[in-house]
């Protein structure tokens, strides 16, 4: 029948969860008839995507899908979204990128579960300041529009924002409420018309990416750091420096007990070798120079498929009390999930047994057939051609087992190598392949509540950045949970030491205050030539305020 689309009667006969309409069929059915209104009707549905499909209008009808966690509608012709949007209370993920929406609806502030949300690519003027409110908001996109301005999404209710994008704008000043943002790790701003970046961006502790090429920037010293693709840190020095200050103004009283206040704490740092104690403290051992050291060296073949990688050792670990080693499975489980490795597209964790580890290590990619692994809880090995193609038929049969086009477990990873020749592998010195990234690991390094030391691996397809990032977050994570043992059981900080810094002191002293302990040991990176790409953690890793890092 003229109007109605295939795919969404089998979603209403099947009851589906979730319902994907795209391509050149749909976009012609649509832009003759408007969108099959049966689709408010499969109201199980979690997932929706109606993509480059000539959509014109959406009906106030959505408010239908109380179960809808997805909606993604990008690459349509939207003008208006509708005000009843704000009644999907579930919906964690909004996609509007791509379409010539001119506003958007105040009751977007009502999505209380939001964390990603991307209307790039529209013809917005203004963002609406209820979306002050979406207090799990973790990543907006709001480039390729005609925003001015940035002030309502510079609220410190937006707790969570990680990621703020909005190049290809008419942006002239960013908002000294920038600092509000705490968790910020990512600002694009090129191409606005920025003439000065406020010296309170540089608040920003988190910031490790700043994109601000294409900027008339007056600060000449500034502009250059910028077009020459600098690190972010002379670029938040200058910032902070030489950057817009605030007119905020401090009462004399306060300004003057601040000052007495460092002044006391200035006389107590020369009475007493610790003046405060950290409760929160890395401990970073420098690369091993001897044959000890840990190694990986990476091929130019990987560059096609996965380019990305950092590593590290976390040594002295406890996965043995209580549910320790649950939880960091769990936890991993989450990373992988949320929005810094997104389903693992961004990035990928792996975790081994430093024990079962052997440097050099070599990240290679091959073709399928000549890549063998013993997947993790397996004990045979089989090649990766013949494993994704288990994990094809595995997926399908739980589609159809559960009438959905949703899988689960590694099953919704397999896309991610679609189309490639040659697969990534990780493998011991010995040539055992350890790691399929983003697949799976194997079993010879898999971890046990007995492991005490843990060899971590973060792979990208995307960027360095992200891989660092999620190092960065999860050894954040690690050491909250308690993970590390006390400062006395970890190698370099015994009293035979000649170190005799502050830092050796806080970390000896604050073992019997009950602060909590990470150490971490350099893992390098090497091309094909032995000459280094990269080393983790470096000086600009790990920078988080409240936690105290000493360099070995």
């Amino acid at each position: 029948m003229a109007g109605k689309l295939e795919q969404v009667s089998v979603a209403l006969k099947e009851g589906r969860r979730e319902l994907v309409l795209k391509g050149s069929d749909v976009s012609e059915v649509i832009s003759k008839h408007g969108l099959d209104q049966r689709i408010f009707q499969v109201k199980l549905l979690n997932f929706l995507e109606i993509s480059d499909a000539s959509l014109e209008e959406l009906g106030d009808e959505i408010e239908q899908l109380q179960q809808l966690k997805n909606l993604i509608l990008r690459g349509n012709l939207l003008q208006t979204i509708p005000e009843t949007l704000g009644e999907l209370s579930v919906l964690r993920t909004l996609d509007l990128s791509r379409n010539k929406i001119d506003a958007l609806p105040d009751s977007i502030g009502n999505l209380s579960e939001l964390y990603y949300c991307d209307v790039s690519g529209n013809q917005l003027t203004e963002l609406p300041e209820t979306m002050s409110k979406l207090e799990h908001l973790t990543v907006l996109d709001v480039s390729n529009n005609k925003l001015s301005s940035l002030s309502c999404v510079c609220l410190p209710e937006l707790t969570h924002l990680n990621e703020l994008l909005a190049s290809q704008n008419e942006i002239e000043s960013l908002d000294h409420n920038i600092r509000n943002l705490s968790a910020l790790k990512k600002l694009d701003l090129c191409n606005n018309k920025l003439t000065v970046i406020p010296a309170d961006l540089a608040s920003c502790s988190k910031l490790k990416e700043l994109l601000l090429k294409g900027n008339p920037l007056k600060d000449s010293r500034l502009s250059k750091l910028v077009k020459q693709n600098h690190s972010i840190k002379p670029i938040l020095e200058n910032i902070r420096t030489r950057g817009e200050k605030s007119t905020r103004s401090v009462p004399s009283e306060e300004q003057g007990k601040k000052k007495k206040g460092k002044q006391k704490k200035k006389i107590s740092s020369k009475n007493d070798q610790v003046d405060e104690l950290p409760k929160l403290i890395i401990k970073i051992l420098h690369f091993k120079e001897s044959s000890s050291g840990t190694e990986v060296k990476i091929t130019e073949s990987v560059a096609d498929v996965r380019p990305y990688i950092v590593c590290c050792v976390v040594e002295n670990i406890n996965l043995q009390k209580g549910n320790m080693f649950k939880q960091f499975i769990k936890l991993q489980t989450k990373f992988h999930d949320g929005p810094l490795c997104m389903k693992r597209t961004v990035a990928t964790i792996a975790t081994h047994d430093m024990q079962a580890i052997h440097s050099p290590l070599l990240y290679d990619a091959r073709l399928p057939q000549l890549i063998e692994i013993i997947p993790l809880m397996k004990t045979k090995p089989v090649t990766a051609a013949a494993l994704m193609s288990e994990l094809l038929k595995e997926a399908d049969e739980q589609r159809k087992a559960q009438k959905r086009n949703t899988v689960s477990g590694v099953h919704k990873y397999l896309d991610l190598l679609s189309g490639h020749e040659r697969y990534p592998c990780l493998m011991n010195k010995d040539g055992s392949v350890i790691s399929f990234p983003p697949i799976t690991n194997a079993d010879i390094t898999k971890i046990g509540r007995d492991t005490t030391s843990l060899f971590i691996e973060v792979t990208s397809s995307k960027d360095l950045a992200s891989c660092k990032a999620v190092m960065d977050e999860l050894l954040r994570d690690m050491l909250q949970m308690e993970m590390g043992e006390p400062p006395a059981k970890v190698a370099g900080t015994s009293s035979d030491s000649d170190e005799s810094s502050d830092d050796e002191a806080a970390l000896r002293a604050s073992s019997q205050e009950g602060a909590k302990h990470l150490c971490v040991r350099q893992v390098k990176i090497l091309d094909e030539n032995g000459t280094m790409k990269v080393v983790y953690p470096s000086r600009t890793d790990l920078n988080y305020p409240g936690i105290h890092v000493i360099r070995d």
